[in-house]
């Protein structure tokens, strides 16, 4: 069985990445182990990269507060989502089939291979990325699988405005020549992280490593679907060991702070934070590693009777002697063959079926991030109605106009007015009657 691609995004924790902290996971013996490619500070790093245009804008600016004198800092508190650096953490195989040490305590030949072709990959990264600016890249041995951690600063170009030069991770895949966004479920990030999953398979390749070929190894005859199902769900198995790997990293790092309590009040505060991402990227992935499981039941289930139909034709199938040591030939009922004609029109019409689904899936998925936007903000504006109509006592008189009471409605409303002032009447007379005997 093949090996998984995993590209997952990391926490950017440069201390644990480094080895600076050395979290619970971390096998002291094997760091050795680690290939650490480029170690830049990140404050040096912007420098480096946004210095000039830092100071071409600033000479252009008369008045001091005008100025960028921290443009990392400013990246930082930015509105606009930016990060001052991003990770990502890419991995070979899971622990299952490539992990590090074998049954004697010594580097696997998978752990080895996939050393290897992250090696390669992490010392071409910055040239086939120009506008992701490697500052830290480490190779880790020393946890359970061989695992780049690869942190970068996106650089755009090209402004008419301000800094020419600035921090920008959408302008700057699409400036490497990455399709747009379509949607928040189809980003530029996905389609870079694809063509370097792409680029990485084949590396992987050359090298005679068998990848992307989960469920290939069954039956011609397997149902098209279950590849791709098979494919992601041992994907994302993969991503979660990272993800967990990396919730680790994060407790070790909240509770060893608190027991010296230092001066890391800020670290832990990130940490938690950091913590907290991470769980919700794992309760995301595990529930759509559940929908991929449940997929390939039914596939599994589906494709019973067509396994008994065709262990019955291959009884009934006769092979002839072969000529002169050619291809081998069979002899077939006419009947078994329409049948297996029949199969392989189903499966290519269940695959072209699938394959229109999905489109029709993914325009569905784009007109429900529209319309759930919508909503959004027709939310907001019925909140800002009611707070109105409630402040100056329309809240009656505004649902009265928007939705007319009905004839009944209305004869029902009198009815009870109607009741409710005979009651009073009674009450008033009974009240009068004890007042006359009482005199």
């Amino acid at each position: 069985m093949g090996r998984t691609i995993s590209f997952v995004k990391g926490k950017g924790s440069i201390s644990h990445n480094n080895r600076d902290f050395i979290a619970e996971n971390v096998d002291r013996d094997r760091m050795a182990w680690n290939e650490y490619y480029v170690r830049l500070p990140i404050r040096e790093a912007y420098q480096q990269i946004f210095g000039p245009a830092i100071a071409e804008y600033n000479a252009k600016q008369k008045r001091k507060d005008r100025q960028v004198t921290d443009y990392l800092t400013d990246i930082k508190n930015s509105g606009n989502k930016e990060k001052q650096f991003y990770e990502i953490v890419v991995q070979i195989g899971r622990m299952e089939d490539t992990g590090v040490l074998d049954a004697n305590g010594e580097l696997s030949v998978a752990a080895r291979d996939a050393k290897e072709i992250l090696d390669e990959y992490a010392r071409s990264f910055q040239q086939r990325n120009p506008n992701l600016y490697l500052f830290n890249a480490v190779l880790h041995m020393d946890e359970a699988t061989p695992h780049l951690h690869l942190d970068y600063i996106p650089v755009a170009h090209g402004y008419k405005t301000k800094m020419l030069t600035r921090n920008s991770l959408t302008k700057a895949l699409q400036e490497m020549g990455i399709e747009p966004a379509v949607s928040k479920n189809d980003t530029e990030t996905m389609h870079w992280q694809q063509r370097e999953r792409e680029y990485l398979m084949e590396m992987c390749r050359e090298r005679g490593l068998e990848v992307e070929i989960i469920g290939e190894k069954r039956d011609n005859y397997t149902i098209p679907e279950y590849k791709a199902a098979r494919q992601a769900a041992d994907e994302l198995t993969a991503e979660l060991e990272i993800l967990n790997a990396e919730k680790k990293e994060a407790e070790s790092i909240i509770a060893d702070a608190n027991e010296q309590v230092t001066e890391s009040a800020e670290l832990v505060a990130e940490s938690r934070q950091q913590l907290e991402e991470i769980n919700s990227q794992i309760a995301e992935k595990e529930k759509t590693y559940a929908a991929y499981e449940k997929k390939i039941d039914t596939l599994l289930a589906a494709e019973k009777p067509v396994k008994r139909e065709l262990a019955l034709i291959r009884q009934d199938t006769k092979q002839l002697p072969a000529i002169l040591g050619g291809e081998s030939y069979f002899k077939i009922s006419e009947s078994n063959l329409n049948k297996l004609m029949e199969m392989a029109q189903g499966a290519g019409t269940l695959k072209n079926m699938n394959r229109a689904y999905e489109k029709e899936l993914s325009v569905m998925k784009k007109t429900i991030d529209r319309l759930s936007a919508q909503v959004k903000t027709f939310k907001s504006k019925v909140k800002q109605y009611e707070a109105f109509l409630d402040l100056r006592g329309l809240v009656d008189a505004f649902v009265e106009y928007i939705r007319p009471k009905t004839v009944q409605e209305q004869l029902a409303e009198k009815k009870t007015i109607v009741e409710k002032e005979k009651g009073r009447r009674m009450q008033e007379v009974d009240v009068k009657k004890k007042h006359d005997i009482a005199i």
